[in-house]
Order: structure tokens, then C-alpha cells, then sequence
């Protein structure tokens, strides 16, 4: 067996499927206001299964996120950004995660899309004919190793998720339902951020 520490910062982008979320099969469900008007939609899914190992060759653990929502995001109030196709330019941002729940299978998000993002319609559009397929991660591993050619991820930090069309996790199924942290631990002991970035990727 042979085993590789991670010294330095790897990038990562980690896909998963979406869930049905309404009863006529729709993968979102509309936000109105109390007017009636839609102001919106959200979705859900898995943004990262844990201890299994997904068509990436990476295998997280459920500790993995902890650090780096707890010394980002949540230290600094921040909601975590959705995109389209880990596109970063000003078109291309969708929306935010308006929570992130730990379960035994792993994290757990709820995305709001807003009425008024640029790309608003041809999202739905996406979706309706299954062409947006899933999430995705975006961010860096800052601890881990790789085990006879598994990345086994022990802490990484979080950038943003994604909407895509190619998910590398395709047993995660779309469900019902600053950004909302549950399951995570309230305070961490310090941890080292003085990593360099390697330019390394996984799709």
C-alpha cells in the first residue's frame, strides 16, 4: 500500500447528482412573496458524500469541512456563493446556499436561486430538461493523503458550489427543501493555513 501526504493546498471540484424535490418531478421548488409573485426557486441535494468513494477517486471525511466553514464563513457572517459551471465572472453567479447540514451521509445543502440573477431563466430551463444535472464543490484541500490512487480528504476549504452538468457522484438524488451550519462543531482547535496552492484538479 502505498500512501502520499498532502503537503500543499490541492484544488478540488467534486460533483453530485440533484434530487426531485417536487411531486411533479421538478428539481426546484418557486418562492413567492406574499403577493404571489415569484421571487425565486430553491433546490437541494448532497454537495459531498462521505466515507464512499466517488467517480473523482476522493473519498471525504465527515470532518472535512469543519475547519474551513468554521474559520470562513461562519467566523465572518458570509453566505457561501452558487455559480454556473464554476464559471466566477459577475453573469455566471446564481445564487447562495442558504444552508449546509452534516448528516451520516454527508453535507447536505439547500441553494436560493433569486428572481433578477442574469442567467435566471435558462437555469430552469436546464433543469427542466435534466441538462444541470448536480453540485459541485469548489475549493482547496488543505490536509489528506492519497492511498493507492484514492484522495482521502481530511479538511478542506470551501470557495463555492456549483451547478453542473456532469456529476462524479451519482447516487446523491435531489430532496425537498448568512448560510445556516448544522451538525458542525461550534469551536475548533487552530489549524495550519499556510499552504501553497498546487495546481492540480479534479473533475
Amino acid at each position: 500500500m502505498n500512501r502520499y501526504e498532502i503537503t500543499q493546498q490541492l484544488p478540488v471540484r467534486n460533483f453530485t447528482t440533484l434530487r426531485t424535490e417536487t411531486p411533479e418531478g421538478r428539481a426546484y421548488s418557486i418562492r413567492k412573496n406574499a403577493d404571489g409573485e415569484e421571487i425565486g426557486f430553491t433546490l437541494s441535494g448532497l454537495l459531498t458524500r462521505f466515507d464512499s468513494i466517488n467517480q473523482n477517486d476522493q473519498r471525504w471525511s465527515a470532518t472535512a469541512y469543519d475547519e474551513g466553514l468554521q474559520n470562513y464563513f461562519e467566523k465572518n457572517n458570509l453566505f457561501v456563493p452558487l455559480d454556473l459551471q464554476h464559471e466566477r465572472d459577475i453573469r455566471s453567479l446564481a445564487g447562495r446556499l442558504e444552508s449546509l447540514e452534516k448528516t451520516e451521509e454527508g453535507v447536505l445543502i439547500n441553494a436560493y436561486i433569486p428572481r433578477g440573477v442574469y442567467y435566471y431563466n435558462l437555469i430552469k430551463t436546464l433543469l427542466d430538461n435534466y441538462i444541470l444535472q448536480g453540485f459541485s464543490n469548489y475549493g482547496y484541500v488543505t490536509r489528506g493523503h492519497i492511498t493507492d490512487d484514492v484522495l482521502h480528504v481530511e479538511a478542506f476549504q470551501l470557495v463555492s458550489a456549483s451547478l453542473v452538468d456532469v456529476p462524479a457522484d451519482t447516487a446523491a438524488r435531489f430532496i425537498r427543501n448568512g448560510t445556516t451550519l448544522k451538525g458542525f462543531p461550534t469551536s475548533l482547535d487552530a489549524w495550519d493555513s499556510t499552504y501553497t496552492q498546487l495546481p492540480v484538479f479534479w473533475y
